[in-house]
């Protein structure tokens, strides 16, 4: 019944915030940031724990409180825009959007082996699932599903479907993401939600370990795709910048394991300096670091 009445509330919320206008509703939604920051104790905790773990050494608690208040003023507007994604159109995309990189990372599908976004919950991720009507291309994602509120999960798949995704189940992905890939397809993985103790690669992220899924290391060096980091950036109220970094230099010596933990790694440190750019555009609410048993990793 709960789940139900949540999910009742995301449809009238929905519902609300595309009667109102772009301008407005983006300010109604970085208010709404604002207030979660100091309601919502729980989050607002975790992500002042993470900014110690990242910049304590680097930056006063003054400033690390001032990129959690922003980072809670990020997810509002991204909230915002979410709910606005079945009414957007690829003219608009373009108008918000400033696209860096299409065509080098458009010219890497010749070789006929798809491509691998290493893409991470920075800026505004979801916005970028639009990209698949601007390349008129169905890219492909990854998500667990709500297993807690099937009608949400439904809810959420159906906005990210109208941006032009083709969303996928994170169980037993595998197989459906070699294939995808056999077919010379585009998919997004995100790399920085931990992972389980027992499948992920303990690799460095801000100088801690953390457990890290290995599944874009696996793919990329079992399918041969190219591997392009894509961050999509708040750059001003209405503005976005849409980042297509070049492919990354895979580490390929022959031994698997020790492969896929250093390019999971590689991929760590790539999304670590993004972070380090624009501190207050990443999810620092998510409990990205856990200790492993019987060791310390400060």
């Amino acid at each position: 019944m709960i789940a139900y009445l949540i999910y009742l509330l995301l449809r009238g919320f929905h519902f609300f915030i595309n009667l109102l206008p772009e301008g407005f509703a983006l300010w109604l939604g970085r208010q709404l940031g604002r207030l979660v920051y100091h309601l919502d104790r729980g989050h607002q905790r975790v992500a002042l724990q993470n900014l110690e773990i990242a910049f304590g050494q680097e930056k006063t608690k003054e400033e690390m409180r001032s990129i959690a208040k922003k980072t809670f003023q990020n997810l509002g507007m991204m909230t915002v825009e979410f709910f606005r994604i079945p009414k957007m159109n690829v003219i608009t995309f373009k108008e918000r959007v400033n696209i860096e990189g299409l065509e080098g990372a458009l010219s890497l599908l010749e070789k006929k082996k798809g491509v691998l976004l290493l893409i991470g919950h920075f800026g505004n991720w979801e916005l970028m699932g639009m990209m698949s009507r601007v390349i008129g291309n169905p890219i492909m994602v990854i998500a667990k599903p709500m297993k807690n509120n099937r009608w949400v999960d439904q809810f959420i798949t159906k906005i990210r479907n109208a941006g032009g995704l083709e969303v996928i189940s994170s169980i037993k992905a595998g197989r459906k993401v070699i294939q995808a890939l056999s077919q010379n397809r585009i998919v997004g993985i995100l790399i920085d939600q931990r992972a389980k103790r027992s499948e992920g690669v303990w690799a460095d992220f801000f100088k801690r370990k953390a457990p890290t899924t290995p599944a874009l290391a696996v793919l990329a060096m079992k399918t041969g795709a190219p591997v392009v980091p894509v961050f999509l950036i708040r750059n001003g109220f209405q503005k976005h910048r849409l980042i297509i970094k070049a492919p990354l230099e895979l580490i390929r010596t022959g031994d698997i394991k020790r492969d896929v933990e250093a390019n999971t790694q590689l991929f760590n440190d790539t999304l670590e300096s993004m972070i380090r750019q624009y501190p207050d555009q990443w999810f620092w609410i998510h409990r990205r670091w856990e200790r492993k048993r019987g060791t310390s990793h400060r």
